[in-house]
C-alpha cells in the first residue's frame, strides 16, 4: 500500500513539475494570416516551425508587429550596417556588349540520352 502511495506521488510531481516547465509552441498560423507572408518568410522550413530566417529574427526581435520587416529593414533591425558604392555596379563606358545568340551543342549530352530512356522507378 505504501508503495502505491510513494509511485501516485511520484508520478503526480512529475506531471506537475512538466506542466509548469513545458511552454506551448508559440510559432503559429496565426501569424502568417497576421502579417500576410507565408511561414517561410520567418522560418527556414517552408512549413513554418524550427529555425528562423533574417527577416523572422527581426519580426520578433521589434516585437511582433503586424508585418515582417524587409531584408534592408531586417539587417537594420538586427544591428548589420551597409555600405553600398553605388559605381561598383554602375558600367563605366555606359556601353552595352552586343547580345549573341546562344549555340546548341552538336551532340546530346549523354545524360540527356539515359534521361530520355529512362523508365523511372
Amino acid at each position: 500500500m505504501k508503495r502505491i502511495w510513494l509511485v501516485s506521488v511520484l508520478l503526480i510531481t512529475i506531471f506537475i513539475t512538466l506542466a509548469l516547465v513545458s511552454q506551448p509552441t508559440r510559432a503559429l498560423p496565426e501569424y502568417s494570416t497576421q502579417t500576410g507572408e507565408p511561414c517561410a518568410s520567418c522560418h527556414i522550413s517552408p512549413s513554418g516551425g524550427g529555425p528562423r530566417t533574417m527577416r523572422g529574427l527581426a519580426w520578433v526581435a521589434a516585437g511582433k508587429p503586424g508585418a515582417v520587416p524587409d531584408v534592408v529593414e531586417s539587417l537594420e533591425l538586427l544591428g548589420v550596417k551597409l555600405e553600398v558604392n553605388e559605381s561598383d555596379y554602375v558600367n563605366p563606358s555606359g556601353a552595352t556588349p552586343p547580345l549573341t545568340p546562344l549555340e546548341k551543342a552538336d551532340q546530346p549530352h549523354p545524360l540527356h540520352n539515359w534521361l530520355k530512356d529512362y523508365e523511372g522507378n
